[in-house]
Order: structure tokens, then C-alpha cells, then sequence
């Protein structure tokens, strides 16, 4: 006796008292704590002293922890002095892990009585014995099984045999703690409700109440027996069979867990509450369930009346729970307390305290005391708050269990609450509430989703006194992963922090608005490296993710089955914002071609987040018989990292990599080397180039207007010197001279140049003109299914002033228009919408046309980072003829309302450098907008008339298209001024054709068949700024003097002559000079560059003053 008191004496003074271990982190936190300093060495052999009393869900469970820990197990009647001993027992028994206890002097308070006090058990491992001894109490009714689920942990965590010496004494402050499957929606499927019996099982929650509204024999046919078999179609709505249940219920007993199957007769095919008698039937109906369900193994029951249209009398809600209770009681009798039947579960028709009827709360005080009866707060979604726990139990009774809804999704199925389990709705109180007798929460449909919430839930209602949310947030996520599984963890924690819809983290947000705010400065924002660590884990999180599909873990394939629409969609987010991104950063490394494909591939993405069906999430809708399958886009990130991404995306459609140019506008051409005092002004239709008295031309000198469009363009009459001619180009090549005045002429340039052989003045002080297209006149009806704000009515958008508005009383919301009615159909071009600098659009806009107001053709998509410096955005619907033209909301963000100045559409025939095969005029494919695009519907072609002020080298055609190779691939032809030239295939996303062999480009021509119908965007000539020289060498002469000899070999250049070679000058086509020699000699040889033009006129002087002129392909 002596010896065991100094060991006791040695193990408390050796000890150190906290609320949680130090060396093992528990969960949920144990009351009490005590760790000594010591370790023991546990043999692989654990010698087991059971008592008779304990029964085998205990045994099995502690059979499975030691195994799962890889020791052998072997029972005995005595303890060993050569393996470690495990006492499992009853605190009180006469058995011998009871005796053990009271003969080392264990601490036993655990196990006294008193308030809010459930589930004790006391937890020791010390060395009493040479290899340790482990001690197991429980109390009468089984709670040594929740020791085990800290010994679980202990061994997980230990990484050996080497265990601390601790003392666990430990209880709820609970009695009920796990789940309702309360919700609307897909039902969980038979492997979730094992896997959620599982997490139950380790985390010491004790209830599931299953109650799915989806499921008729629930609600519905709640009076008819389960069925025998099931078709795969009323598996997916939630039906389950009889052998369903007989598995959910032995599995659900095997982790200690009550499983209570809820009626809800309050619906379909209810109960009568109007008459006793009725009321007696509908009980008796119940009671025929139940005793079908007790046969599937069933041993706890409930009835919920909650979301009725009606609220019944409280005094018949009373009767309902009192008389079913007393007939469970009486029908159910059994001595085996495995078997025995719970407590009556019961949910009220008025379960929230502000609900109207909830008055009727009181008349369930006089319900059968053992009633267990749940409301759901304050409110339907309600935090948790001591004062209306207290206001519950005091109406009913006794102390109530709250039926939490969190973080159950079922009224907006498309997202997703992975974040702490107080993000939306929170506790109010700190430490305990001792009115709380148990916490259930209502869960997502997703059910591995809701373990992070469950995980709180089960710290909470087990020590509420000790819960940190914030830590058990950070530690949920190894606990849902196989124990040591870091990659698996992280990935999870990674995702849950990008998931939500509502919330993300601070640190993000600032990220997102630091790099708005420095985006556009001279160098890039410093946020851009961390948003790509960030954004680069989310995407690698989301990849792992997707590899659980197929794992051999049960869970992690569940896991991933809930997480999939969401993880594909932050997976695509986090894709687009890490290119775009690089887009942004690297616009002046990247070829335009490779800037092509990246774009594309990030609009891909992006356009594909609203069509594309991996993110769309099924769900019921309805209940009972009458649920039906609706599909919803989820919505992770939707409130920071989406409109972060569309910001991006924005900026990117406006710089893609690569030298861009911006379009053309209207300017001065000249050959002069200084036309000062010349000035070009213009207004909205009019243009004036003055100042052009004190001018004076040379021979083939000339000054002008490039207007950088085709314009059809009048100018006055003026008196010019005789030998000042007025010519038009559409191409700055080729002229034609005209007779002033000019009306209606379609022209890209317009010049004044000298003909003659003498230095002219131009005569004249100014040429003026202006620049005409064909109205169609017709005013349009405006329509709208916006609410107005105040006096700020829609006719405001047609108003032609741009500083009124018309001004939405609502936020904005996806389906939301502002529609323009024709009295008929008619070609539309230019459509623009201009909004004001508040409450600009908040997502993605839509401009659509149609003829009949049903069948509606997109034209452009945009969002408010797209709107030009007036916050005006204008695409061209090319001509199509339309009686509708509408902008409509595709989605959105916030509670921003809507503001919009003007809305219109051009109806005139304005030119364009493209026309297909009918004549059709087409302005995309020459605005340097990236976002617009020309698709046609059939087999045919365009042309593309050449306007720029270039000497065309290359031609650049961005297109988007995946083709068949199978057939035929889109044909393309050049022009040179006189003929059609095959110049190649439209191919990759960028084809580029090599025109710098051609003297003249003016045109060039896609053909296509009906099987590779291409998406062009833009069709881009590349080059050098084009001047023509007076006396340039344009034509190819034949040589004065035949003694004169030049030719080529191995890219080198030979030239002979019967004189002296006194000079010799290389030009390319554009007359500009490559290089300049002077011989002085009969023979010169000279290498010729490989950064030269591959085509060179060749001017060759002799001493005889004969000058001959070669065109060089070498």
C-alpha cells in the first residue's frame, strides 16, 4: 500500500494542470487536463481488462483504436507485468477497472452529479505498471466510448509507442450534440451519412435526426412503408430503401450515435389538428411507421410540423408530442439498453421565437417531461443567444435543443460555407449557456462541405467555456484529412478560404484593392507578387482537389463529389486572374501572336463561367412528392476575387501583349520635310486644313488629309494655282485626280500635290470639307422591367443629353434590361451605351439585337472597366438587321443600382474597309478592339480594303477558331493593284502572311467553306509609315546602256560595267535607301545583309552619266 501511495504522490507532483494538453491538441477541448513530465513506453502488446458491464460498441471501438494504432490486443482477467495494461470499466462498479480507480485514488469527480454535466469519462495513462498502465471510465449509460476518441487522437499524434503521462477527466456541457438532416434538397446519399456516423464518432457527437424534406416517405407518404428497391432516378431525387435504412441505423449504432428518424405529417397528407379523434389517427399512423422502422433497427423517433401554411393550436401540437411520447414508451419495452428507445424528438409548427404563432410554445410545458423538444432561435436563421435560449425553455418547460441553421445552404444552393463556423451566423454569448441541452446543426447538402461547421459545433457544445473558433477553423482541415495527410489538408484549407460567396480574407481584399489602385502607375503594383503566390496556391489547391476523385479513401472522394462546381470554378478563376495578371505585366515582351493566344485562352475561361455546366450545382427545389431539379451557378468568391478577376479581365481586353497600334486618326500627310504654319482642324463632320497660302510645292510634292477611316466626304470649291491638283486614295497608293467641289466621295485621303515641272504655291489658304453618312431617321420606343428611382424616368436614355439619367431603384440583378424598340426592323451599326460615374454596371453587360423580340443575337459583352473616358461602351452590330436592340445584366455583384445617361444605335450606312460576298459592310475587323468579333453563318468570303498609311510588309489576321482538318481551311489572297494572289491558309489563332516581296498591297480576301467557318477579330497590315518621295525609283527601268551587268550569287551582289562604276544605291520598295556605294571602278562586289528586304531596286551611275535601274529578289 505504501508503494502505490508514493507512486500516486510522484505522478501528481510530477504533473501540470491546464485546460488542454500540451503535448496532444484534443478535440472537442477536454474540461480538465492534467499532463505530467514523464513519458511511458507502451509495449506493441496491450493487455486488456474489460468489465462484463461494458457493451460491445464500446469494446469494438476501443478494439479499433488500438488496432488502428498497430498494437495487438489480448484480454485477461488480470493486469501484466510484461505489456501494457488497458482497465475498461464503470466508474461505481464492483468490476476491475472500478477497483483499480479507487485504489490508486484516480480522481472520480468527474462523475458526480450536477448541472449541464454529460457524458463523463475519465482518461489515464501512467506508469503504475512497468509498461503503463491506460484507465477507462465510463458512467452507466456508456460514455467510456468517448474516452476513446481522445485515445484516437493521443495515438495519432504520439508518432510511436512513447505516450505522455495524462489524466483526461472530461464531460459535455451538452447532452445533445451532432446533426439534422433538416434541409430542402438533394438528400445525403447512404455513404455520407456513414461518413458523417464516422465524424461523429471521433469528435464525440451523439445524435443525427434524419428528416431530408426531399424525401417522400418522410414528408409526403410519411404513413407508407420504405420500399425494397429503388430505380437510379429516385436515388438521384433521395429515396432510400429498407436496406438503406438497415445499414444507416447499425452503422449509426456502431458509432454511438442516436439515430432518430423524424415524420413530418404536418404537410402532405397530414394530420387533421382540428379534432382529437383526427388527431388520435394521424397518431396511430405514426406508430405504424414507427414500428416498421424499429423492424429496419431504428431506435429513436421524431415528428416535425415545422414550415406549415398554418399554425395549429398549441394546446394540439401539445397533445401530438405528449401522446406519441407515452405510446413510444409503452409500445417499445425492452431491458437491454442497447435497445432501448430514445426520447421522443419533437419541432413545433412556430420554432422560431419572432414567428406569429409562437405564442403556442407555452402550451408545450405540459408535455411528457422526457420530450425533447428543438426550435431553431430567434429567428429561422438566428445566432446563437443566451436570452433566447432562456425564453425558450422557459415557454416549454425545460431547457431546449437548438436547431441550428448553419450552415445549411438550401435557400441559396449555390454556395458554399467552408469558413469559420460563426462567419454568418455567430454566438452572441461568450462561455456557457446552461439552458443549452444540446446543439444540432443543419447542414449543407454537401455533406463533407459541413464537416468544418460540425467540427465547431461538436468544440462548442462539448466546452463552450474554452471554444476559439478561430482555432478550431485553423485545425478542422487536418482532422477532415487521413491523419499526417498535410497535401490533402492544405489543399482543403486552401479552398475554403476562396469559397465563400459573401466573405473573404482581409489580407485579400487588400491585395485586390491595392493593385486596382496602383494599376496604371509608372511600374507595376508591388501587390501583383503576392496575388500570384496567393492565387498560384488557390489554382494548385483546386488541381489536387480534382485528383480525389478516383482515390481509394472513401471520404476523399466524397469530398471532392462536394467540392466539384465549386473547385472548378475557383480552379478557372484563379487560371484567368494568374494570366491575366502575367498579360498585364508582360505587354511589351510577348509577340502579339503569343499575346493572342493568351488572351484567348484567358477569355475562354472567363466567357465560359457562365455557360459551361461543371459550375452548375443540382438541386431540389419543392418537397415531399413535389421536388423537381433545378440547377444553379455556384458562386465561390463572388463578392472580392470574381469582380477582382472581371477587373483584370477588363483591363486585358484593352492590353493584350505585344505592340498594339491604336487606330488611326484623322492627320496630315506630306512629303515635305516641314509644312509649319499648316494646321488640320476638325469638328464632329467637318474638317480644314488652312494655312496653306504661305506653302510652297516642288515638282511631286504634296500635302493632305489622311481621315484613318473611309469617309464619304464633301469640300468646297477654292481657287488653286494652276498645276495644284486635288486627288483622293483610299489607299494612300493610288490616286485619282478630282474637280472641286467633291460631293459624296468615299475616300480615305485627300491631298493637294504639285503636277507640274516648276515650284508652286498652292493658291489657296485653306481646303475645308465635311464628312457625311446617311442618317435613318426614326426615334425608337424605350422599355425596361427596372423599378425607377424618383422622378429619374427611362425616356432620360433617348433624350440625346448625356447629363441626364435614368436612375434604378433596386439593385442591380442578372435578367435586368433596358430594351429600344423600332417601328421596324432595320440595319444597325454603331450600338452605345453610356452610363454615368455612380453606379456603373457591377458585372457583365450584354448588348443583344433581334428581330421578333424571343431569338436574341449577342453582339458584345462588357463590364464597367471597359467604358471609355465619357463611361460610354460602343460595339457595331455590322448592319444586321434588328427591330430590338437591348443591354441586359448577366451578372452582378454587390447592391449597386444602375445609372444610365444614353442608350442608342447608329441605323446609317457608313463605310467600312470589309465587305462579305453580298456587299454587307463589316466594322469589326479594323476597330483595334479585340472584344469584337465577325462570324458568319455560312460558305463565302470577305474583303479587306487597305487604308493605312503604311508600306505593308506583313499582314496580321486574329481569328478564333478551332477547324476541322478534315476539310479545306479557310483560303487567303492578297491583292497588289491589279490581280488576286493565293498567299496562304488561315491557320493558327495569329496568321501572319509575308507581304514584303509584293510593291503594292491593297486588299485582301478570306475564303471560306461551309465546314471551317472562321471567328475573325482583326485583320492587321504591319509596316512602316508610307511616304512618297519625289523622284523615287518606282518602276523597274530597263538599263540606258547595255554595257551595264548585275546579278546576284550566294547573297552576294556583282556588278560590271563597261564605264566606271561612279555610284551605286540599294532602295526597298518604299524608296527609302538601304545602302549607298561609290565604286569608282568597272567591277564592285558587295555582301548583301540578311536584315535587308528580301526584294531591293538597285540604281546604278556610271562615268558615261547613263543610269540603269534593277529590281533585286535575292
Amino acid at each position: 500500500m505504501k508503494n502505490i501511495f508514493i507512486l500516486l504522490t510522484l505522478f501528481i507532483s510530477s504533473s501540470i494542470f491546464c485546460s488542454q494538453a500540451q503535448s496532444y491538441t484534443i478535440y472537442p477541448t477536454p474540461q480538465k487536463v492534467v499532463e505530467g513530465e514523464n513519458s511511458i513506453e507502451l509495449s506493441s502488446l496491450i493487455n486488456v481488462i474489460c468489465e462484463s458491464s461494458i457493451g460491445d460498441v464500446s469494446r469494438n471501438r476501443m478494439e479499433e483504436v488500438l488496432e488502428k494504432a498497430g498494437y495487438t490486443i489480448t484480454y485477461a482477467d488480470e493486469a501484466s507485468q510484461t505489456a501494457t495494461n488497458l482497465y475498461l470499466g464503470v466508474s461505481g462498479s464492483d468490476g476491475a477497472a472500478a477497483q483499480y480507480a479507487s485504489e490508486h485514488s484516480l480522481p472520480l469527480t468527474v462523475f458526480d452529479a450536477g448541472s449541464n454535466k454529460f457524458d463523463p469519462y475519465l482518461l489515464q495513462i501512467n506508469s503504475n505498471s512497468p509498461h503503463g498502465d491506460i484507465v477507462v471510465l465510463g458512467n452507466s449509460e456508456g460514455s467510456e466510448y468517448y474516452a476513446f476518441a481522445t485515445l484516437e487522437q493521443i495515438f495519432e499524434q504520439a508518432g510511436g509507442n512513447s505516450i505522455r503521462q495524462i489524466t483526461f477527466e472530461d464531460y459535455s456541457h451538452t447532452q445533445y450534440r451532432g446533426i439534422v438532416e433538416g434541409f430542402y434538397g438533394h438528400p445525403y446519399s447512404v455513404e455520407n451519412r456513414l461518413s458523417l456516423f464516422e465524424f461523429c464518432k471521433r469528435f464525440k457527437l451523439n445524435v443525427f435526426v434524419y428528416g431530408p424534406k426531399s424525401d417522400p416517405y418522410h414528408l409526403g407518404n410519411w404513413r407508407d412503408n420504405y420500399p425494397t428497391s429503388l430505380t437510379e432516378q429516385q436515388r438521384f431525387f433521395g429515396m432510400i430503401t429498407q436496406d438503406d435504412l438497415r445499414t444507416i441505423t447499425q452503422a449509426a449504432k456502431a458509432c454511438h450515435v442516436n439515430f432518430i428518424w423524424a415524420a413530418h405529417p404536418g404537410l402532405q397528407n397530414g394530420i387533421n389538428f382540428n379534432y382529437k379523434d383526427q388527431m388520435d389517427q394521424g397518431i396511430d399512423a405514426l406508430m405504424t411507421k414507427f414500428e416498421h422502422l424499429y423492424n429496419l433497427g431504428v431506435r429513436g423517433f421524431g415528428v416535425f410540423i415545422d414550415d406549415m401554411n398554418y399554425t395549429p393550436s398549441g394546446s394540439m401540437q401539445a397533445y401530438l408530442a405528449d401522446e406519441t411520447q407515452k405510446r413510444l414508451r409503452e409500445r417499445f419495452v425492452t431491458d437491454d439498453p442497447d435497445d432501448e428507445i430514445a426520447p421522443l424528438f419533437f419541432v413545433p409548427t412556430a420554432y422560431a421565437l419572432n414567428y406569429g404563432g409562437s405564442y403556442t410554445l407555452n402550451d408545450l410545458k405540459s408535455v411528457d417531461s422526457e420530450v425533447v423538444i428543438a426550435f431553431t432561435g430567434y429567428d429561422c436563421f438566428s445566432n446563437i443567444r443566451a436570452s433566447a435560449i432562456n425564453d425558450m425553455a422557459g415557454r416549454v418547460g425545460r431547457n431546449p435543443v437548438m436547431w441550428w441553421n448553419n450552415p445549411v445552404n438550401d435557400d441559396h444552393d449555390e454556395r458554399i460555407y467552408m469558413r469559420e463556423m460563426t462567419t454568418h451566423w455567430t454566438i452572441e454569448n461568450s462561455g456557457a449557456i446552461n439552458t443549452l441541452n444540446g446543439l444540432i446543426l443543419n447542414p449543407m447538402s454537401q455533406a463533407q462541405a459541413s464537416k468544418v461547421a460540425l467540427f465547431g459545433a461538436a468544440d462548442y457544445s462539448w466546452n463552450p467555456n474554452t471554444f476559439d473558433v478561430h482555432q478550431n477553423w485553423e485545425d478542422v482541415f487536418a482532422r477532415m484529412a487521413r491523419p499526417g495527410d498535410s497535401q490533402t489538408a492544405e489543399a482543403l484549407k486552401c479552398f475554403a478560404r476562396f469559397s465563400d460567396a459573401l466573405v473573404e480574407d482581409d489580407e485579400m481584399i487588400a491585395l485586390y484593392d491595392g493593385f486596382k489602385s496602383h494599376f496604371g502607375g509608372s511600374t507595376f503594383p508591388a501587390e501583383a507578387a503576392q496575388l500570384r503566390t496567393e492565387l498560384g496556391n488557390l489554382n494548385q489547391a483546386c488541381n489536387y482537389i480534382e485528383t480525389l476523385k478516383d482515390n481509394e479513401y472513401r471520404d476523399y472522394r466524397l469530398i471532392y463529389e462536394d467540392l466539384r462546381c465549386w473547385n472548378a470554378k475557383l480552379k478557372t478563376l484563379s487560371a484567368i486572374a494568374l494570366t491575366a495578371l502575367d498579360i498585364l505585366e508582360n505587354d511589351g515582351s510577348m509577340s502579339r501572336a503569343e499575346g493572342w493566344e493568351k488572351y484567348l485562352s484567358l477569355q475562354q475561361l472567363y466567357n465560359g463561367m457562365s455557360n459551361d455546366s461543371t459550375y452548375l450545382i443540382s438541386a431540389l427545389e419543392g418537397y415531399g412528392t413535389s421536388t423537381y431539379e433545378v440547377h444553379y451557378e455556384v458562386t465561390p468568391g463572388d463578392s472580392y476575387l470574381r469582380p477582382f478577376v472581371e477587373y483584370l479581365v477588363g483591363k486585358a481586353g484593352n492590353n493584350v501583349p505585344g505592340t498594339w497600334p491604336e487606330k488611326d486618326t484623322i492627320q496630315i500627310i506630306s512629303n515635305l520635310e516641314s509644312w509649319e504654319g499648316v494646321n488640320l482642324t476638325t469638328e464632329s463632320t467637318s474638317f480644314e486644313l488652312s494655312g496653306l497660302d504661305a506653302l510652297t510645292l516642288d515638282p511631286n510634292e504634296y500635302i493632305g488629309i489622311y481621315f484613318g477611316n473611309l469617309e464619304k466626304i464633301d469640300v468646297a470649291a477654292t481657287e488653286l494655282t494652276p498645276g495644284i491638283e486635288v486627288e483622293v486614295s483610299v489607299n494612300g497608293k493610288q490616286w485619282s485626280a478630282v474637280q472641286l467641289p467633291v460631293s459624296e466621295q468615299t475616300v480615305a485621303y485627300i491631298r493637294l500635290k504639285n503636277t507640274g515641272d516648276e515650284s508652286l504655291t498652292v493658291g489657296s489658304d485653306r481646303l475645308s470639307g465635311s464628312c457625311l453618312f446617311t442618317p435613318v431617321s426614326t426615334t425608337p420606343t424605350v422599355s425596361t422591367n427596372i423599378p425607377q428611382y424618383e422622378y429619374y424616368d427611362l425616356d432620360r436614355v433617348i433624350d440625346g443629353n448625356p447629363d441626364s439619367f435614368f436612375w434604378s431603384s433596386e439593385a442591380q440583378a442578372e435578367g435586368q434590361y433596358i430594351m429600344l424598340t423600332y417601328p421596324n426592323s432595320q440595319p444597325q451599326y454603331e450600338i452605345t451605351v453610356t452610363f454615368t460615374a455612380n453606379d456603373q454596371p457591377s458585372g457583365t453587360v450584354a448588348i443583344e439585337i433581334s428581330d421578333d423580340n424571343t431569338q436574341w443575337t449577342p453582339i458584345a459583352e462588357f463590364t464597367a472597366e471597359q467604358l471609355d473616358d465619357t463611361y460610354s461602351f460602343t460595339c457595331n452590330a455590322n448592319g444586321e438587321s434588328a427591330r430590338y436592340v437591348r443591354f441586359v445584366i448577366r451578372s452582378y455583384s454587390g447592391g449597386y443600382w444602375l445609372q444610365v445617361a444614353e442608350f442608342k444605335s447608329e441605323m446609317a450606312a457608313k463605310e467600312t474597309q470589309t465587305a462579305d460576298q453580298d456587299g454587307k459592310q463589316i466594322a469589326t475587323l479594323s476597330d483595334r478592339d479585340l472584344t469584337t468579333s465577325y462570324r458568319p453563318t455560312a460558305a463565302g468570303y470577305i474583303e479587306h480594303r487597305f487604308i493605312e498609311n503604311l508600306n505593308i510588309e506583313t499582314i496580321e489576321i486574329f481569328h478564333n477558331t478551332t477547324f476541322d482538318n478534315r476539310y479545306e481551311l479557310p483560303t487567303i489572297y492578297v491583292n497588289n493593284g491589279t490581280e488576286w494572289i493565293e498567299t496562304g491558309q488561315l491557320s493558327s489563332l495569329c496568321t501572319i502572311i509575308d507581304t514584303h516581296e509584293m510593291e503594292l498591297v491593297t486588299a485582301i480576301k478570306i475564303e471560306w467553306n461551309e465546314e471551317n467557318i472562321p471567328t475573325l477579330y482583326e485583320i492587321l497590315p504591319c509596316g512602316t509609315p508610307y511616304v512618297e518621295k519625289p523622284g523615287t525609283a518606282t518602276a523597274i527601268e530597263q538599263p540606258a546602256s547595255a554595257g551595264t551587268r548585275l546579278y546576284t550569287r550566294d547573297n552576294r551582289l556583282h556588278v560590271e560595267s563597261d564605264a566606271t562604276i561612279t555610284s551605286l544605291t540599294l532602295y526597298d520598295l518604299s524608296g527609302r535607301i538601304v545602302a549607298r556605294f561609290a565604286p569608282q571602278a568597272s567591277t564592285f562586289e558587295t555582301m548583301l545583309d540578311t536584315t535587308m528586304p528580301r526584294v531591293l531596286i538597285a540604281r546604278v551611275s556610271d562615268g558615261n552619266q547613263n543610269i540603269s535601274t534593277y529590281k533585286i529578289i535575292w
